[in-house]
């Protein structure tokens, strides 16, 4: 939208100046191409205007139309340089004479008088472009002043300053009509004005008269005349604010330094400042929020929303301290409060890393009564930089914007009864224990549903817990907490008490399913499914099989959860889930384990009885019982199998695989668990277990790719090279391209990055065995294990592109290897090699999306 700022007369005509959405200076528009709603009193303006390009002599008429356009517009920026002398405007001619003979001035109806001689049209408009033909004009109709002063008050212009107008006008000054009339600048130098000031006075015709002369008092500090990003600036605030706060806004700007006067002006056209007042801002803020443009909004945000300077500016001091950049931000809390400064400020140096949470705790100061005596009382410097994060952590799940002040206000007064606890036990953590203990406590306390507001049993049961985990022999990452927290809030007193007394060694072997963040959070998720439909058997896996335990809930984990109540809906109606087995009359019970002990579901029973018992066969009491009793032992294990049998025929679905392997297992998960690439990847899959090895290589797709980089030898390029040399402290390593699809899924898994199984990337593994100008580098060891990986792809300006080689812990040597690697196999395939840390485009062709991050820096191999 434009927004006319002022009106120049010029010779070309009249001419707007005007400010259009995002443009960056004043635009010059002839005031005709604007319609009425962007310049009103357009109509009026542009009529006097063409009437004085015909004006017939000295009369009221023409006077009116140039006090119109001189009160209504301002000097151009294209006056000519010299005057053009007196005008010649002639007055109308004078009437007839009378005389005593002829009293009425007749003299009979065959007397031709000559005829009136009238004056000629002049266009008076170029005399209004110099300031000393002005003058002249103005002149030449004085005495047709009072008439035209009459008409302009019928037309609703003030008679008082039309009165002011005239007697400016007939001084000796050099007075401007139009500052005159809207702003009774009588000064005699108003004339001498910087044409800047002049127009920017035509935006505060409706402002009170002294408005003007306070703008032309900041002349000299203000540099609207000598920058005209200034001059821009102000014109946009003055058009969106009214003219009284806008001008004591440009008073604020005129005690800044020059280069930080755009800055604020502009700023205050941010959304979000509109109710700031320029006598609440602190000059003294300065130093600090002209470090960063968003900052200094922020600071007039909070000035319009009623916060105190002193809050506000301690908020920017901290994320000076902090060492913020300009995209550090503070959140609003719902007013003023106490900010304890050298506390957090302290707390900032104590932290190794994790700052960007550290404004959240100054909003809390503002936003929680009482907050700030909490901080002071928390012995930050006690803790472990890791652990004072954490708690940095849990403090910040009291702030979420999506909730209501009284529900946060809730949080806090739960989150005031049981810190105190949480810090005496972290008094009795070790300190290589402390993060995961309070880790622990946020994850089943402070994340909701419901946040902080849980049942009274919780806090000591998970307290209680943590202190027996918190410590050696056990990891100092948690992510044992997530997997068991449906166990830890269970409502059950005795399922809970049977967790905090269960074996250190089982705990352990369950930590070890858990040791993969990513797979991790699979168990978890089978876990939070499992546990609250069946949590005596969970316990009992718990305690007696909990590697089995934790390979069942990573699978069932990877369903979508309305897919797992389904399915554990339908495993509660199995035989043999619904009774015991091992109560039921010996046949039965045979037929039942006979029917499904099959397909990776082995039988309990011992080996000897159970032939027996298959063959007919009697088995003495004793040896019977035995045999029941080992078998009753082993009933949670058998329906773990099970379950796990349900959980992979329902990943497999008609697929035709084997899910013993693992690596068949591995690839159904993955097509469960990605979005992006899925259809296609459950498409290869069905070719590739229908025994169309070839699929990807023959598709059409991957042809035409082929067809459009003939530089690739398409069979180099897919076998790749072999190398092999020895690697000190690690021994023999081959490195090879996988050639085995299912094989090459697994680059995320096997070296825990994120495009593993349940990782943030894992549809990019997907691409990586769908498109044919991808491929996947394993480093192996002697036995076949990998060591590393490496992904090489081919970019759409035919250059080989090596990823960074994972895991990123792989010692400098064997990441030298892979770097020989690359160089020999770009030679072979005739291609240069990228260089990063660029991104040079590699297509998708078969895969919908791929995550680049860059290829790899071919400088030497990175630390370890």
């Amino acid at each position: 939208m434009r927004r006319w700022v002022c009106i120049l007369r010029e010779p070309s005509g009249l001419v707007a100046l005007v400010v259009s959405d995002g443009a960056e200076g004043l635009s010059r528009v002839p005031l005709r191409e604007l319609t009425d709603a962007e310049a009103p009193g357009r109509a009026s303006l542009l009529a006097s205007w063409d009437a004085l390009g015909q004006a017939r002599g000295a009369t009221a008429d023409t006077l009116v139309h140039v006090l119109w356009v001189l009160l209504s517009t301002a000097p151009g920026d294209e006056a000519p340089s010299r005057s053009l002398g007196h005008p010649w405007v002639e007055p109308p001619p004078a009437p007839f004479r009378r005389t005593a003979a002829h009293p009425r001035g007749y003299r009979g109806t065959l007397h031709q008088p000559p005829k009136r001689r009238q004056p000629e049209v002049l266009d008076v408009r170029p005399y209004l472009l110099h300031r000393r033909d002005i003058q002249a004009l103005l002149q030449a109709l004085r005495p047709c002043m009072e008439e035209a002063v009459g008409r302009l008050v019928e037309c609703g212009w003030s008679e008082a300053r039309l009165r002011r107008v005239v007697a400016a006008l007939e001084s000796a000054g050099r007075a401007e009509a139009a500052l005159v009339y809207h702003h009774g600048y009588t000064d005699s130098r108003g004339a001498e004005l910087p044409a800047s000031f002049v127009r920017l006075g035509q935006l505060l015709r409706d402002a009170p008269e002294s408005s003007f002369a306070r703008l032309v008092a900041l002349r000299g500090r203000l540099g609207i005349d000598t920058q005209p990003a200034v001059l821009v600036a102000a014109a946009r605030l003055l058009l969106r604010w009214d003219a009284t706060r806008g001008i004591a806004w440009l008073e604020v700007a005129a005690g800044l330094k020059p280069e930080s006067q755009v800055p604020l002006l502009s700023a205050l056209l941010e959304p979000g400042v509109e109710r700031a007042e320029a006598s609440a801002y602190d000059l003294d803020v300065e130093v600090l929020v002209e470090r960063a443009f968003v900052w200094r909004v922020q600071y007039l945000q909070g000035l319009a929303a009623g916060y105190s300077r002193d809050y506000l500016a301690s908020g920017f001091r901290l994320l000076t301290v902090w060492g913020f950049g300009p995209l550090g931000w503070l959140e609003w809390p719902a007013k003023s409060g106490r900010v304890p400064e050298a506390c957090l400020i302290q707390l900032g140096d104590h932290l190794e890393s994790g700052l960007a949470s550290l404004p959240i705790l100054w909003a809390l100061c503002g936003d929680l009564p009482g907050f700030a005596d909490v901080l002071e009382v928390i012995p930050w410097t006690e803790l472990t930089p890791a652990a004072a994060y954490e708690l940095v952590e849990l403090l910040t799940t009291l702030w979420d914007t999506r909730v209501e002040r009284e529900a946060r206000l809730r949080w806090w007064s739960a989150a005031r009864r049981v810190l105190p606890t949480l810090l005496q036990q972290l008094r009795r953590t070790p300190a290589s224990h402390q993060a995961r203990c309070v880790h622990m406590f946020c994850n089943v306390v402070a994340v909701g549903p419901p946040a902080w507001l849980v049942p009274e049993y919780q806090v000591p049961t998970v307290l209680a817990f943590s202190e027996r985990v918190c410590r050696a022999p056990f990891q100092e990452v948690d992510r044992l907490s997530f997997a068991l927290e449906a166990l830890l809030v269970h409502p059950e007193q005795d399922v809970r008490q049977r967790l905090l007394t269960c074996s250190e060694r089982s705990l352990l072997r369950f930590e070890h399913c858990c040791a993969r963040g990513s797979l991790a959070g699979l168990v978890g998720d089978g876990m939070a499914l499992l546990a609250p439909r069946d949590a005596r058997l969970v316990l009992d896996a718990l305690e007696r099989f909990p590697d089995v335990l934790g390979r069942t809930a990573q699978l069932l984990g990877t369903l979508r959860h309305h897919v797992g109540r389904e399915l554990l809906a339908d495993f509660a109606r199995h035989p043999l889930v619904r009774e015991d087995p091992f109560a039921l009359p010996p046949a039965r019970m045979v037929s039942l384990l006979r029917e499904h002990c099959a397909e990776g579901v082995e039988s309990p029973l011992p080996r000897k009885a159970r032939l027996a018992l298959e063959e007919g066969r009697e088995l003495p009491p004793g040896q019977l019982a035995r045999a029941l009793r080992v078998a009753s032992e082993q009933l949670p294990r058998l329906r773990l199998q099970l379950l796990a049998r349900r959980v992979l025929d329902r990943l497999r679905g008609a697929l035709p695989a084997d899910a013993r392997d693992s690596r068949v297992r591995h690839a159904l998960q993955m097509a469960s668990l990605i979005g992006d690439n899925r259809r296609a990847l459950r498409r290869l899959l069905a070719r590739w277990f229908a025994g169309e090895r070839d699929f990807v290589t023959r598709h059409p797709r991957s042809r035409e790719w082929f067809e459009r980089h003939p530089r690739v030898d398409a069979g180099r390029w897919l076998t790749g090279l072999v190398l092999r040399r020895e690697v000190p402290g690690v021994g023999q390593v081959t490195l090879a391209l996988e050639q085995d699809a299912l094989e090459a899924l697994r680059l995320g898994t096997l070296v825990g990055s994120c495009l593993g199984l349940n990782g943030s990337c894992d549809y990019s593994a997907a691409s990586v065995v769908l498109d044919v100008n991808k491929r996947v580098l394993y480093a192996r060891d002697s036995r076949g294990q990998v060591l590393a990986r490496q992904l090489l792809a081919i970019s759409k300006d035919d250059t080989l592109v090596p990823f960074n080689v994972y895991p990123e812990r792989t010692p400098p040597a064997l990441q030298a290897l892979f770097l020989d690697y690359d160089l020999a196999f770009a030679e072979a395939l005739g291609l240069p090699l990228s260089d990063g840390p660029y991104e040079p485009e590699v297509e998708n062709i078969l895969s919908d999306s791929f995550w680049h991050d860059g290829a790899w820096e071919l400088g030497g191999p990175e630390d370890a």
